[in-house]
């Protein structure tokens, strides 16, 4: 066991730059307070996105009996989720599409077709978001073959009628992030300089305030548990404050970056550290793999499956291919692994991990269908 721990400590190490030697980073009490908590599994089946509600406590996890109150939709081409509130746009056609968004606190739901008065056209759409009250999206509106504009359509749920404002930019939108009152857009410059920038836009009169100017490479945008943006590059990431956008940088040494650049699933815990997917390289031969990524130390923790599973556990009893989301259960202090399985089927499962430098798997519990999301309750 003391050269189990030895090595995680030192994979700890090797993933970032501004590593110290500590205890393991979030979550590794692997405290449990046999709490009774709820979860809501988004799982992919097929071409339909479909739910589960499952019951939990410290010691097991099953599918609870009660239909969830979710419908089976198609799998959405974007997401954007804060909290338990999921916005998912699907589009159905060169220009039309509709967004639902799904409130799972309280199984509130607002639907939408959108872009009918565009007529035909060709569109393309690269990114949603949501506040309590209004829906962004930003897409493109090709003129020519040459020629295409920019905007983001602000969509206003509290009013009587269907009403919307359409906001042009000058280069293309690639990401958005709504906090403390303002959209934030992530944008390129691709026919001049090929830089990104980022534009602030108030959200009570839908008008640009500034624009920030972020170097190259920049390639996603994402909102902490304290409403400051986390502006994502391959070898390095910035905290930006959302009002005084006051920045600081977090480099990486080569070799060692986190990787939640290209995470295709990521929530974050009550104290801010982040779990999500990754791809190990050389630390796992598994394509995706869990991963914790703790701003408060700029550390990244793995677990990769050779760590804490047999090789009979992976293969034959889990059949585990990738890892397709994460979350955290924050009562019983588990992370969460939805994951693939590796036989064709199109089946997955979950597994509830005690996490820390001892991981161990609390249980398991498969699937007719592949874990897209979680919500725990």
């Amino acid at each position: 066991m003391k050269t189990y721990n030895l090595f995680y400590l030192l994979l700890v190490c090797l993933i970032v730059s501004s590593c110290s030697k500590s205890d393991g980073g979030s979550g590794d009490e692997g405290n449990n307070t046999g709490a009774d908590a709820d979860y809501n599994i988004l799982l992919n089946s097929g071409s339909t996105l479909t739910s589960l509600l499952l019951n939990a406590d410290s010691e097991l996890v099953t599918i609870n009996p009660h239909a969830s109150p979710f419908e089976n939709t198609e799998i959405p081409d974007l997401t954007y989720k804060d909290g338990d509130v999921i916005s998912m746009f699907h589009s159905t056609g060169d220009c039309s599409a509709f967004i639902l968004k799904y409130d799972f606190s309280d199984d509130t739901s607002q639907e939408l077709e959108l872009f009918s008065d565009l007529g035909t056209c060709e569109l393309t759409a690269y990114a949603v978001a949501h506040s309590s009250s209004k829906i962004y999206i930003a897409y493109g509106l090709m003129l020519t073959s040459t020629v295409t504009n920019y905007f983001v359509r602000v969509i206003d749920l509290d009013a009587f009628e269907s009403s919307f404002v359409d906001v042009q930019l000058a280069k293309k939108p690639i990401d958005l992030v709504y906090t403390n009152n303002r959209l934030f857009i992530l944008t390129l410059d691709g026919e001049i300089t090929d830089e990104n920038a980022l534009s602030v836009m108030n959200a009570d009169t839908n008008t640009l305030l500034i624009e920030v100017g972020l170097g190259y490479d920049a390639q996603k945008i994402i909102k902490n548990v304290d409403g400051n943006l986390i502006i994502s590059y391959d070898e390095l990431h910035t905290l930006m404050n959302s009002l005084s956008l006051a920045v600081q940088y977090i480099n990486y040494e080569p070799g060692k970056e986190p990787k939640f650049v290209v995470a295709k699933s990521s929530n974050f815990d009550s104290g801010g550290s982040l779990y999500y997917t990754m791809d190990p390289g050389a630390y796992s031969v598994y394509p995706s793999i869990p991963a914790i990524y703790d701003f408060g130390q700029n550390l990244a923790i793995l677990y990769a499956y050779e760590n804490f599973l047999t090789e009979a556990e992976r293969t034959l009893e889990y059949k585990i291919e990738s890892t397709t989301m994460v979350g955290f259960d924050e009562k019983n202090g588990f992370m969460l692994v939805g994951y693939k399985k590796s036989d064709g089927s199109g089946k997955g499962g979950l597994l509830r991990i005690k996490t820390g430098p001892e991981p161990a798997v609390i249980d398991n519990l498969n699937f007719d269908g592949i874990p897209f999301d979680i919500i725990v309750k």
